[in-house]
């Protein structure tokens, strides 16, 4: 066990619950406002959706692409990758299928509420 030194905590240093921590990391954010990478963010609902369905069909596409270079050149593209992004798009486009069957569904279910 450690002992307690007045250094160890120094009187800026504690404030009530809060302990100041020194960050080594710059993945650290330290009460900073933490900013999406890479990804915007929605503004509302149908943003929102609209981004999902936007990088749907960005994996769509992406796959198809892969496909046609395949075709032209084989060597220059894996089979390994060509499948791994043919299956995400896959899994992507089964989602939003269920994901709009099942908002069909209850759209019909509470249209049909005696």
């Amino acid at each position: 066990m450690l002992p307690i030194t007045e250094s160890l905590f120094q009187q800026n240093a504690v404030k009530g619950d809060f302990v100041s921590l020194k960050t080594t990391d710059a993945k650290h954010f330290n009460g900073r406002a933490i900013q999406p990478i890479g990804e915007d963010t929605a503004k509302n609902f149908t943003d929102a959706l609209t981004l999902a369905l936007d990088k749907v069909n960005d994996q769509q596409v992406n796959a198809e692409m892969l496909g046609q270079k395949v075709v032209s050149n084989p060597t220059g593209v894996e089979a390994h990758t060509l499948m791994i992004q043919a299956e995400k798009a896959r899994m992507s486009l089964t989602l939003v299928k269920n994901i709009a069957d099942l908002a069909v569904r209850t759209y019909r279910e509470l249209s049909n509420l005696r």
